[in-house]
């Protein structure tokens, strides 16, 4: 396939019928939907503009991975992933079933910018402040950074990066924490703003709602499947900003591509869903940084799982499921 015709493939989880959202992003002619069932929800999906993955396939996928996927778990997605790279995908994204696109969704995905502005000089950078004035913060931040005055810092400069993935925002109800949403609340409304990537060294949580992979990145998709649902993509996503460090590649943010009218929850149970990664975040980014991962990223993945299973912030199930997809991964995605 031409270059300037890639593959993309986007990548939803669900437990309901098709939504509105769903059905947007399956009229788009440019992408390949794949929605990744559940032991809940529907058991088949007519709509021939989307490919649906019911538990059944899963299990017959031929996936070392699948023996190791929790049921009942947003981690059922990496089967979805897997699907994707097996049709050949070059490039994956992902949302939720309650994240309607806004116009231009995908169409400002460049993963190769000749001119970026980039954030440096700190451990932490918050994202959301580039695209608002509002005291908002991403879902996985630390909190104590949160008024932490000293961090890193966007430069005026600007110059040609590398952008393993593009983690582009949410608006009215973007991802936060039960915290945020707890005592503050509200609808926030991200202003339009440049793009920009963050420096080697520097996080940003960044979580998959609305997320474009490029195909060199693709062994860091892999989700954790013994975390709760609210930690799980905030945990990737550490792993792989830690990863992409290692060959040159970035994070890259862009303004609100998507409106969520979020599904009802229960705000105190997210709330106690997320503790573990209140908790743990910082020792995760400290076992992280001691890691000097060599090889593939499919054996830097392993070794970060490792790392974390003998600090004990993951299980040693959490790791051989890893292993498990780096085994698939290697399989579909032959290379470094």
């Amino acid at each position: 396939m031409s270059r300037t015709t890639p593959k993309k493939f986007l990548i939803i989880t669900s437990i309901a019928e098709p939504t509105a959202a769903v059905l947007a992003y399956a009229a788009m002619p440019d992408w390949h939907v794949v929605l990744v069932g559940d032991r809940k929800g529907p058991h088949r999906v007519t709509d021939p503009r989307i490919t649906f993955l019911d538990i059944g396939q899963q299990q017959r996928s031929g996936f070392a991975y699948a023996a190791h996927c929790p049921e009942n778990h947003y981690a059922r997605k990496n089967l979805g992933y897997l699907h994707a790279m097996a049709q050949g995908a070059e490039i994956i994204a992902e949302t939720d079933d309650d994240n309607l696109p806004l116009a231009g969704w995908g169409a400002e995905v460049d993963f190769s910018p000749r001119a970026v502005a980039q954030a440096t000089g700190g451990r932490y950078f918050n994202a959301y402040k580039v695209f608002t004035d509002e005291p908002v913060w991403p879902r996985g931040f630390p909190l104590r950074e949160i008024t932490n005055p000293v961090g890193a810092a966007l430069g005026a400069a600007t110059g040609p990066a590398e952008v393993a993935v593009w983690q582009e925002l949410a608006d009215d109800d973007p991802d936060v924490d039960a915290i945020y949403r707890l005592t503050r609340g509200g609808r926030v409304a991200f202003r339009r703003g440049e793009r920009f990537v963050l420096g080697s060294g520097v996080y940003c949580p960044f979580n998959s709602q609305n997320t474009f992979w490029r195909r060199e990145a693709f062994a860091a998709l892999f989700l954790p499947g013994r975390v709760s649902m609210r930690y799980c993509d905030i945990l990737r996503g550490y792993i792989a900003q830690r990863l992409f460090w290692t060959r040159g590649l970035r994070l890259g943010f862009g303004p609100a591509t998507v409106r969520q009218a979020r599904n009802e929850h229960d705000l105190m149970r997210d709330f106690a869903d997320e503790l573990a990664m209140y908790r743990d975040v910082e020792a995760v980014v400290v076992a992280l940084e001691a890691l000097r991962p060599e090889g593939t990223m499919a054996d830097g993945l392993t070794a970060a799982y490792a790392a974390l299973a003998a600090a004990g912030l993951v299980t040693p199930a959490e790791l051989a499921a890893a292993q498990a997809w780096a085994s698939d991964f290697c399989r579909l995605v032959p290379g470094p």
